[in-house]
């Protein structure tokens, strides 16, 4: 009796410690966030996605998808339903977007917000949703989808670059890139040339460079000697300018002397020859009128006014 008792109770043990642990399992494997509903809009495929992929915002995992079908109202339309964590940033310009991770295919949800890519330091009003009337958000195309669009325009561009790339290496072109490669050999050529023609003269520079440092040296030394009052220089012009006064004061002093002495006499002797040329010309004149007056002596004057003879005209 006592083993059955004992059996019992280890089986219901064994029960309880079995209950407990699935119970364990799946507390721990369940996700315990508030979540709330959106419903992402779009006409595009949805290639790689499908129920349980993570839905990332900026990144950071905020959310999984739950379901996704066609919109009953909307032809073509389709309805994703995500649900992500309650205190994620979503607003009016939030968007969707389909990324793949790395090179398996598993697409997921990449969720952003297009004020915060704008940068103007704004951000939009929340996006309000509910269990029974979830907000929708529209999804844009991803990048495979776009480069998708574009491959026709792609391959077009990339038949028109084949074409000139075909048109440029033909037999003609190719003949004149030849010639144009062999003129760029031939001018690295000349220039290795010049190169060693100039390295001589490369070699005179630092010398010419000293030279030309000593006559700066010396035309600096000049000038601060012309620029001091104390110089060589200034002193030989002071005394010089000294010693041509002293000759202008010589010079005035002989002109003073000149012009109250000498030019006086001169003046006087000036004269005394004016007197001395009227004298002979009247001497001169009067043995042109009486030659004998040389040795008879010339007339007597007529008498003036009270002399005796003096007759009234």
């Amino acid at each position: 009796m006592e083993n059955k008792s004992n059996a019992f109770l280890a089986g219901v043990f064994t029960i309880g410690l079995a209950i407990l642990v699935l119970f364990a399992l799946f507390w721990f494997s369940s996700d315990h966030a508030i979540r709330v509903p959106y419903d992402l809009i779009t006409r595009s495929t949805v290639n790689g996605l499908g129920p349980q992929a993570d839905v990332k915002y900026r990144g950071l995992d905020v959310g999984k998808v739950i379901s996704i079908k066609f919109d009953p109202q909307v032809p073509g339309q389709i309805i994703v339903r995500i649900n992500v964590n309650h205190d994620t940033p979503i607003t009016r310009t939030t968007y969707a977007t389909l990324g793949f991770q790395g090179v398996t295919g598993i697409a997921y949800v990449q969720l952003d917000d297009s004020a915060r890519e704008d940068g103007d330091g704004t951000s939009s009003p929340p996006l309000h949703t509910s269990t029974r009337d979830p907000a929708r958000i529209v999804m844009r195309p991803g990048f495979f989808e776009e480069l998708e669009k574009r491959g026709d325009s792609l391959l077009t561009q990339t038949e028109t670059l084949m074409a000139s790339l075909n048109s440029m290496f033909q037999t003609t072109n190719r003949d004149e890139l030849m010639a144009a490669i062999r003129a760029v050999h031939k001018t690295a050529d000349d220039y290795s040339q010049l190169k060693a023609t100039l390295q001589p003269a490369a070699e005179k520079l630092p010398k010419a460079v000293d030279g030309l440092n000593a006559a700066l040296a010396s035309t600096k030394r000049l000038t601060d000697e012309l620029g001091s009052p104390n110089g060589t220089v200034m002193r030989t012009v002071n005394r010089v300018g000294q010693d041509m006064q002293v000759a202008a004061d010589s010079v005035q002093a002989t002109t003073a002397i000149v012009n109250q002495e000498t030019l006086p006499q001169i003046n006087g002797l000036a004269r005394d020859a004016r007197q001395t040329a009227r004298s002979i010309d009247r001497a001169a004149g009067q043995f042109n009128d009486r030659p004998s007056s040389v040795l008879f002596g010339g007339p007597s004057p007529a008498p003036g006014p009270g002399e005796p003879g003096f007759q009234a005209p």
